[in-house]
Formats: C-alpha cells, structure tokens, sequence
C-alpha cells in the first residue's frame, strides 16, 4: 500500500471517489447537454434558404415551362415559406418589346407523377400549356405573377452605355438585366407527407420569343417565434437552451439514481428477511434432531477404556447427578439439625459431668487411705 493510501482516512477517500464521479457525471451531461441542442436544432429549425435552378423547356408548348423536383426533407410542415424567382435575361429589343407578361407557379402533390415523358404523350407539344394537365386536387399550391424589364429612354440608355463604354469591353459589365418576381408571401403547408410537394412546374407566359439566360427558383423560410429567436441569435439560444437541456439531465439522472435506490432497498429487504427466517428454522430444526438424538442415548452410567496409566471415562446421566447432589444437600440439612439438638443437651448438663469426673477421680484416694 502507498504512504499516501495508508495516511489517508477511510472517508476521505470515499469523498474524493464520489465527488470525482460526480464531476464527471455532471461533465458527461454537459456534453450531451450540447450534443441534444445541436440534433434538436438541426431537426426543429430548417433550411433557411432553397434553391433550384431552373431548366426551361422550349419548343413543347406555347410558353417556356419546367419541372423543378423537390426533396421531401426540404421543406418543413407548419413554416411559411416566401416564394421568389430569378430570372436573368438580355436587354434585347426582343425582350423589351415584350412588356409585361405572367410568371405561373404550381406545387404538386407528392402523389402525382409528372414528367416530360408524359407532357409529350398528352400532346402538350402543341399550343396547350401543361397547366391544363393538371386537376385541382394535384394541386397543394399555385400562383401567378407579373414581371417587366425596366424602362431606360434612349437619351440616357445612349448616355449611360457610353459612360461605361471601358467596363462593357473589358467584360465587367453586360447589357443584361435579372429580374426578382416574389410569387407568393408566407405559404405554409399543413402536417403530413402528403402535403409536402415533391414537384414543382413554372411557366413563363411570355411566348416562345421571350429570351432567359438563367432561371433560379428560390424558398425562403420566414421564421417566427422559436424559430426566429434560435436562428438569429444563436449564441444567447444555445447558452439558454444547452444550460435548460443540462439542468434536465441532471435533474432526472438524480431521480433515476433515487429511484433505483429505492427499488433496491425494496428488493434487498424481503430477501433478508427470508433468510433470515430460513435460518431459524435451520436452528430450530437442528435443535429438534439434537434433542432427539440425545433421548436416544441411555441413561445407564458407563465407563469408557482409556490408554496408559490415564483414569479410565465414567459417563454419568445428567439427571442421576443432579439428584445425587439433592441428596448431599438435603443429608447435609439433616447433619446439621442432629448436631444443632446435641449441642443444645450439653449445654444443660455441663455442671454434673465436671462432678461426675470428679468423684470418679477421688474413689482410689479413700480406697488408698483404708
């Protein structure tokens, strides 16, 4: 054993035990104080922002349309979402002919198959639009905006190209504008896989002339509550949400550990007391055989052979003793009162002995003298 095991009590050792598993109990809940914040934050705030590049179908319908697939894991149930679509396009005299002209968005049920397989087979590369494919229950969402590239008069559209004529030659700048259409404000979908859209279909109403070099659609969440305060002010949440997920733990590993104290004692008593009971009986029994056993013995003195010169063994009945010392004892009381009655006869006669000597001393003296 080490001086230090040997100069330390008993119960400070225990202490120092307890109060180090303690400790890395305590840190063991914090780090999955953290863990738990980070898979809750993870699963309870989504994605803030998806987006899906566009790929325009041209030349299957009277406008540009496309099937923009959708992940089931992307959106979320109960969140509103702002819809808004990109779309970069030339400052062609072709587009800017074109004025205003409509954007249409329709989230598809999960359930429909659409693809450009079957757009083909329903005879969509005609004049009709894939809308009208479409029924009204395989529609979770749709909606409709308009857009316009905007307006520059030719003085200062003149003016400005010229001005900026170095930066258009070296490639910094295009004659190119991106217009941002918000199709739809806070859209939320109710709880179920079904009514998640796994599909989406855009057409732009604008003929086949109109000319896009990229179209990109994006979903926006727009948090609140919770949400909002988790994602915007992530340091004060995490503190406040892993100390509250730390003190939890903590609080309910005590009760588990109280509990299974207790269930213990529970068990561990009646065991006991079972034992215990079996082992009187085990006493009690054996105390019968014993008692049974010695009344089979005889009651008969004996004398048991021994070696050398050793007196020889006398078994004596424990019943037999006892009585012989009752006789001691009682021939001892009756010695007793014998003697107690001739002492008290020769105090009283004491005098006439002392004479009797006497003159039996004297006859020879007067024999003597005659």
């Amino acid at each position: 054993m080490s001086p230090l095991h040997i100069a330390t009590p008993r119960l400070a050792r225990l202490t120092f035990i307890n109060t180090f598993l303690i400790i890395i109990a305590i840190l063991f809940l914090l780090g999955t104080a953290i863990s738990a914040y980070f898979i809750f934050y993870s699963n309870f705030v989504p994605q803030v922002e998806i987006e899906k590049v566009v790929n325009l179908q041209y030349g299957d319908g009277p406008h540009p349309y496309a099937l923009i697939p959708i992940s089931s894991s992307e959106l979320v149930s109960r969140q509103a979402y702002d819809i808004f679509l990109s779309l970069h396009l030339p400052r062609s005299p072709q587009n800017l002919k074109l004025g205003n002209f409509m954007t249409t968005l329709a989230l598809l049920h999960p359930a429909h198959k659409f693809t450009l397989d079957q757009s083909r087979k329903l005879g969509i590369s005609g004049l009709e639009s894939p809308l009208h494919s479409l029924e009204e229950d395989e529609i979770i969402f749709s909606s409709r905006r308009a857009a316009i590239m905007s307006y520059a008069s030719l003085p200062v559209s003149l003016t400005s190209r010229i001005l900026t004529l170095p930066l258009y030659l070296l490639g910094l700048f295009s004659e190119a504008e991106t217009l941002n259409i918000k199709i739809a404000e806070a859209v939320t979908f109710l709880r179920g896989w079904k009514n998640i859209p796994n599909l989406a279909l855009l057409e732009i109403q604008a003929g086949q002339e109109i000319q896009i070099y990229e179209a990109v659609i994006l979903f926006r969440a727009r948090f609140s509550g919770m949400r909002w305060l988790m994602y915007n002010h992530r340091i004060i949440s995490f503190v406040l949400f892993t100390v509250l997920f730390w003190i939890s733990t903590i609080f309910f590993a005590g009760l588990t550990w109280a509990a299974l104290i207790i269930f213990s004692d529970i068990i561990i008593e009646p065991t006991y007391k079972n034992s215990s009971n079996t082992r009187n009986d085990v006493v009690v029994k054996t105390e019968e055989s014993a008692s049974d056993e010695d009344a089979d013995l005889s009651d008969t003195p004996r004398t048991f052979p021994t070696y050398g010169r050793q007196p020889a063994l006398r078994f004596v009945p424990t019943y037999k003793e006892m009585k012989d010392s009752a006789d001691d004892e009682d021939d001892k009381k009756n010695f007793n009162s014998k003697q107690c009655i001739m002492t008290d006869s020769g105090i009283g006669t004491s005098l006439d002995e002392s004479k009797e000597k006497t003159t039996v001393r004297r006859k020879p003296n007067s024999r003597n003298y005659e």
